[in-house]
């Protein structure tokens, strides 16, 4: 029997190995998308912002590499005096990391979204039998200039606060 064509092709080591390829490299190529670049100082839009911070003027300071996003959140007074400053280093790869502190279990995580264009981050705390926390979303705007953070409570009747933040030039 003659084997011509396309179905010849398939039998040869040399096609079925460039098809790998082509399919190796299609792959990769979905998966190669740019993450959003949140580093810089972020000053919150108190007009655009919901009205749980508004009593205060809020900055984010973000550094970002590829393994991880560190936030600095400042909080003045409406003179300019800086109340306090929390610190968050944020690792997105989705594992969760459990600390046992002052009498209680926090659990915290973070994940880029499906479509890699924004991170959540679950931070929990445990103490006896009451779980209480917050899941938060950092998306940006398409050119990157202003910052989108969306807090949800982990309690469905907890409070949800949207901040927006512009990016200082």
């Amino acid at each position: 029997m003659k084997h011509n064509g396309f179905f010849h092709l398939r039998s040869r080591p040399i096609f079925k190995s460039i098809l790998f390829l082509l399919l190796i490299s299609y792959t990769s190529a979905l998966y190669a998308q740019s993450l959003p670049d949140f580093s810089g100082v972020w000053i919150q839009d108190n007009v655009k912002s919901d009205d749980f911070y508004k009593s205060f003027d809020v900055k984010f300071t973000i550094t970002q590499t590829p393994q991880s996003i560190k936030i600095t959140e400042t909080f003045y007074d409406k003179s300019g005096n800086e109340i306090t400053t929390q610190n968050k280093s944020l690792i997105p790869d989705g594992k969760e990391i459990s600390k046992e502190e002052q009498g209680g279990i926090n659990k915290e995580s973070a994940r880029w979204s499906s479509d890699k264009k924004s991170l959540e981050a679950k931070s929990t705390r445990t103490v006896g039998n009451d779980i209480y926390g917050s899941t938060t979303t950092y998306s940006l705007s398409e050119n990157g200039l202003v910052l989108t953070v969306q807090t949800t409570d982990i309690n469905p009747f907890g409070p949800s606060v949207k901040q927006i933040f512009n990016k200082k030039q």
